[in-house]
This record gives structure tokens, sequence and C-alpha cells, in this order.
């Protein structure tokens, strides 16, 4: 959470997509788990298979147990597109682990 309100987060899943959390804590898309070696450890929340709406996506933060995003959101866990603002560029820490994103 940045001082403005704004949060960065790790869009997962874009419309059409299916998403889930399975019950290991994994994320899987499209019927595929995927491999997130940037999580700081499986989800502790279960999200069954839902399709993605048009104009929304769904955001994860890395440390899954500790993060405001989709696994959490009480209304829906898809994000309005209209609500993204930015577009992250650069891992700035820990410092060895810097990385320009593509």
């Amino acid at each position: 959470l940045l001082e403005s309100g704004t949060v960065v987060k790790r869009v997962i899943a874009v419309a059409g997509d299916t998403v889930a959390i399975n019950l290991r804590g994994k994320v899987v898309l499209n019927d595929r788990e995927l491999s997130e070696p940037y999580a700081s450890g499986p989800s502790n929340r279960v999200i069954p298979p839902q399709v993605v709406p048009a104009g929304t996506i769904f955001v994860l933060g890395d440390n899954r147990n500790a993060s405001r995003d989709s696994s959490r959101f009480e209304r829906s866990p898809f994000v309005p597109v209209g609500a993204v603002v930015g577009k992250a560029v650069a891992v700035c820490w820990p410092p060895g682990r810097m990385v320009q994103l593509r």
C-alpha cells in the first residue's frame, strides 16, 4: 500500500480466464497450476474456479496471506480494468533482487 492508497499487485488473470486457488493454496489458471517462485508461500484461501468477467482482472499480492487482493475482496474478487492506474516496471527490493520487468 502506497501513501496515496494505491496498491501494487500482480495481475494473475484477465477477462475470459478461469482462475481458482486450490486446497493446497496454489493458483490454478485455465486448469494449470501456476509455478510462482515470487510468492512468499501458498495461500491460506480457497477460491473455487471462476471465469473472470469482461472488463475486469484478478490480482494477488506476492505475500499471499497478508495481502489486500482478489482473494480477500468481499463483494467481488475482480477489479475493474479502469481502476488500474499504472504498470510496475522494476523490482527494487530487496537490493540483491533488483530487476527490470518486461
